[in-house]
């Protein structure tokens, strides 16, 4: 279990806003927390790698009974966030210069980006650079100037980005460069929506300041769509933690007026991401403090439809923590079907031609590329320690109808 959730959703909404409401109730709750209760309130933060929201808000509150352990637990944290932050934000604008030069149109994905939107920018975890190159030529002619500039390639990563990393001082930098906003979705529908989103969108970033450094980003509504498909695709996988939740949070609390309502709900529409879209942010509304009049979309869907999903999802988000990693049974991934052996079949497929690019040509040994493929999945099971296959199996149904109770991709 997490922290009391009153608490913990307290002191979300107090370090995500510029102002917040000091209650009664809340001031109780934190004069009489044990010292169990701090150490859980630190396991949860560091769960979801929110340390620095949970921080600003005991500052809000003015707490200061704080255990000494606890207290220099969050003060390292915060130190270590902004040294991270200034680390990737001087090799972001680096590579971005490198890319102006050359006259390759970038924009940036998350990352340093979110960071400028929120109270304090040192508050977020940043872990990599992501860019995105629209244009393949531009994107080829990208990475022969990073080889040129002495980044070292990573192999292993993505289909839709290629992974770079570069010694800045004493720190080891990752950049992420993508040449498609997000990963492919299964669903050819859904597939075939964001290709004509992101493929018809001409050069026109929008500004974001950090530490007063410009950085180029997605036009509103496309950066909300590119936003909302991270989150999907990290839910569809192991799931995704609090920190989501707090970027899709603060990015409605800056940037609501720039988003134009009714292309969003066609963008939402046209991906199957309706559902989706309407659970996070009524979490976001419930948990985070986020006003209503900051998401004025949201009145244009029907809930009725989604009801139940909401404290499904919360749950979810609050036992899995950040990508999943606090349940040992999340480790597959489903294609939103009814039929749990399809959803399964499904994806053993995927990752098979995944992980055999040239085989996979030659249809008449698929049947034992499937085979390899489950062996090595049963005994990557095993190696990190997820739990038994029936658990992940079991895990995995009661993920799947989650899905289909907020109707992704369809």
């Amino acid at each position: 279990m997490c922290i009391n959730n009153n608490i913990l959703d307290a002191l979300i909404t107090a370090g995500l806003s510029e102002n917040c409401e000091i209650t009664e109730q809340t001031e109780t709750m934190l004069a009489t927390m044990t010292e169990k209760d701090w150490t859980e309130l630190w396991r949860c933060a560091e769960l979801h790698q929110i340390w620095g929201v949970v921080s600003a808000g005991l500052d809000k509150f003015g707490v200061k009974d704080i255990p000494r352990e606890i207290r220099e637990k969050f003060q390292n944290a915060k130190i270590q966030l902004s040294l991270q932050y200034y680390t990737l934000l001087s090799f972001t604008t680096y590579v971005l210069s490198l890319l102006k030069n050359a006259g390759i149109s970038a924009y940036v994905l998350k990352g340093i980006s979110l960071n400028s939107l929120y109270p304090s920018e040192e508050m977020r975890k940043l872990a990599d650079a992501d860019i995105y190159i629209p244009d393949r030529k531009a994107f080829g002619r990208a990475e022969c100037i990073l080889r040129e500039k002495g980044f070292e390639s990573e192999k292993g990563l993505a289909e839709f980005h290629s992974g770079w990393t570069k010694k800045m001082g004493n720190k080891i930098c990752l950049l992420e460069l993508h040449w498609r906003p997000c990963d492919f979705l299964s669903d050819s529908a859904s597939e075939k929506a964001i290709r004509d989103i992101y493929s018809e969108l001409s050069y026109r970033p929008d500004c974001y300041l950090a530490a007063g450094q410009k950085i180029p980003v997605l036009p509103p509504a496309e950066n909300a769509l590119q936003l909302l498909l991270h989150m999907a695709q990290h839910f569809v996988n192991a799931g995704f933690g609090l920190r989501m939740l707090c970027d899709w949070s603060v990015f409605w609390r800056k940037k609501t007026g720039d988003v134009e309502t009714e292309v969003f709900l066609r963008y939402l529409e046209d991906t199957g991401l309706t559902g989706f879209a309407w659970t996070v942010t009524q979490l976001c509304v419930r948990h985070m403090g986020l006003p209503y009049k900051c998401v004025p979309w949201l009145e244009e869907i029907n809930g009725e439809e989604y009801k139940g999903s909401e404290e499904k999802l919360y749950r979810d988000i609050i036992e899995g923590g950040e990508f999943g990693r606090g349940v040992n049974s999340r480790v597959v991934i489903l294609k939103g079907s009814s039929n749990i052996l399809k959803s399964y079949v499904y994806e053993v497929h995927r990752v098979m031609r995944k992980r055999f690019p040239r085989l996979r040509k030659l249809v008449i040994v698929w049947p034992v590329l499937w085979t390899v493929t489950i062996a090595i999945f049963l005994r990557n099971n095993r190696g990190l320690g997820r739990g038994k296959t029936s658990d992940v199996i079991k895990s995995a149904k009661q993920r799947n109808a989650l899905m289909k109770q907020m109707k992704m991709f369809e």
